[in-house]
């Protein structure tokens, strides 16, 4: 519908001689409105609220366009941690996310347990029943 009302609105052509002429012409407009169209299915097409190519509002690309690297106090932090990958590997999925923190949370909570238990051992040294030799008592003759 659009193409066939930009291409009629077209003026007709002089003569036989300009007829390339209009031929261009019409090729040109149909290139401009199939290049809309184009863009605007990708524009409807190419992802919806909370897609992953969903943009954000102007104000903030325009404000996230500053970039901090280099300019933080931690960036020495931010640059070891990308270089070991963990987020690429474990942290970029939910699933292994999840994973993740989950075997995370029990080794950690493993050696947090035993770290505590060396602690408790090495102040109660020499008190604790475990520290303390089992000696057996002299046996009793009866005789």
């Amino acid at each position: 519908q659009v193409l066939s009302r930009l291409i009629h609105s077209l003026p007709p052509s002089p003569g036989p001689c300009c007829q390339s002429q209009l031929h261009s012409k019409k090729m040109l407009a149909r290139s401009r409105v199939l290049n809309a169209l184009r863009q605007s299915k990708t524009r409807r097409g190419g992802g919806g609220f909370g897609s992953p190519k969903d943009h954000e509002p102007a104000w903030i690309e325009n404000w996230t366009k500053e970039r901090r690297e280099g300019k933080d106090s931690l960036d020495w932090f931010f640059r070891a941690f990308n270089s070991t990958g963990i987020y690429e590997v474990f942290l970029k999925s939910s699933p292994r996310f999840y994973g993740f923190m989950v075997w995370s949370a029990i080794i950690g909570g493993y050696c947090w347990s035993r770290m505590w238990d060396h602690i408790w051992n090495y102040v109660n040294q020499g008190m604790l029943y475990a520290h303390c030799p089992y000696v057996y008592p002299i046996p009793d003759d009866d005789e």
